[in-house]
């Protein structure tokens, strides 16, 4: 879930839209339909690795195995190119019928998606982090909450406690400052919108949008929390991204054994605790003054209210975030899976792949299940792509102290400010 590009503002997609898909007939804007009544639906996803692909593709099957009057036409893009090219797409009425979405950036979309009805099966924060004005605008395959990821092997040489459930910012400072030593940090700082503003929530319950999705990032909360975090650079004990562009900083830096402790989601824990040459241990996000808090988020599918296909992209949806397509990702290690029934999958997956970490195992399932009973979602405005890119610009001053964390953000309430 790592973010970046620019959005449009969903009023200007819906003009655009409405201009650019007026036709019906048997090829339009999202899909075809043959002679015989079947129907090929295009389904636009991000993908990373030919890896992921094959994944993607082994669910496209799933639907025509299961309907076989309907085709799955796949459609992808990297992860960070992927909202840009979606919004490009929605203004220029080439949508695809079936849009993979992620939570944070669901705003974009409120008045382009079809409402579906998600049916049993579901934990209730997957489907609340897809939902805006009482609407559920995806079906979710996924969910993920923030974690604390630290070096055990590192912690044990300092002679510190390891991180655990109830561990608090002043333990995660003092951990930070001890483990800051000979070219190595204690905490590989970030940018990134969940991984610093989870911290920052749990640090002291800062929130950078109002219950009414309005920006606020100049208010005290976040000059308070954001000061804070900030002050670990000063003091040596946080390592800075090197640029802007660096917003995978800090949890690379961890498993290249650059940095003792990282925040990162629990959907890299499969592959953090596969490529990390120490080992991995992971706990809840340190505790504030009101306990350890995170953000959750998550992606799922949707249907554009533009398809011409819309019974069958309906069905579509409902096999892609099926308990055996959430089965087959859960088993492949993709992420924790939005189904509870086949949560379980996921955790045989991370003890067949890491044999020799079970303890590591055990403490990511644990620390994934109390984020998500105390997280909640990240629901932001219109532009926060625009926001999130502003934030990695301006987040940077305040490490370097270029630039004060107030006036930092008062930048970014500024300039976000203007597309909402």
């Amino acid at each position: 879930m790592r973010h970046s590009g620019r959005v449009l503002l969903a009023t200007g997609l819906v003009a655009a839209l409405t201009a650019g898909c007026g036709g019906g007939g048997s090829s339009t804007a999202g899909g075809t339909k043959d002679s015989a009544g079947a129907v090929t639906l295009d389904w636009e996803m991000w993908a990373g690795s030919e890896d992921e692909k094959v994944q993607l593709d082994h669910l496209a099957q799933l639907v025509t195995q299961q309907d076989p009057k309907i085709k799955i036409k796949l459609r992808t893009a990297p992860f960070n190119d992927y909202f840009t090219k979606l919004q490009t797409e929605f203004a220029a009425g080439k949508q695809a019928c079936v849009v993979s979405l992620q939570s944070l950036r669901l705003g974009a979309y409120a008045d382009l998606m079809e409402p579906l009805t998600p049916g049993d099966g579901f934990a209730p924060a997957a489907l609340e982090a897809l939902k805006m004005g009482g609407k559920q605008l995806a079906l979710p395959f996924d969910l993920a909450s923030m974690l604390l990821y630290y070096n055990a092997d590192a912690f044990a040489k300092a002679g510190l406690p390891e991180p655990k459930a109830g561990w608090t910012i002043a333990d995660f400072e003092k951990a930070a400052k001890a483990l800051s030593t000979g070219g190595k940090s204690g905490f590989g700082m970030s940018f990134s919108d969940l991984h610093t503003l989870s911290l920052l929530l749990s640090y002291n319950g800062a929130r950078p949008v109002t219950d009414d999705l309005k920006l606020q990032m100049d208010a005290q909360p976040m000059v308070d929390a954001l000061t804070w975090y900030a002050g670990l650079a000063k003091s040596k004990a946080g390592s800075v991204p090197a640029s802007s562009s660096d917003g995978g900083w800090g949890e690379t830096q961890f498993v290249n054994g650059n940095a003792m402790m990282a925040v990162d989601g629990s959907w890299d824990v499969g592959s953090t605790l596969k490529d990390a040459k120490f080992k991995v241990g992971l706990a809840p996000l340190p505790a504030g003054p009101n306990g350890s808090k995170t953000y959750v988020a998550n992606s799922g599918f949707g249907v554009a209210k533009s398809c011409p296909y819309k019974e069958q992209a309906i069905k579509a949806v409902s096999i892609l975030a099926g308990a055996e397509a959430q089965g087959y990702l859960a088993g492949a290690g993709r992420g924790f899976p939005a189904r509870t029934a086949q949560q379980a999958d996921y955790e045989q997956f991370l003890v067949k792949a890491n044999p020799d970490n079970a303890e590591g195992v055990q403490q990511a399932m644990a620390a994934i299940k109390d984020g998500l009973a105390g997280g909640v979602p990240l629901f932001t405005t219109k532009n926060w792509d625009t926001v999130n890119k502003t934030m990695a610009q301006y987040l940077l001053q305040a490490y370097t102290g270029a630039q004060s964390p107030k006036d930092a953000l008062s930048a970014i309430q500024q300039q976000g400010a203007r597309g909402q």
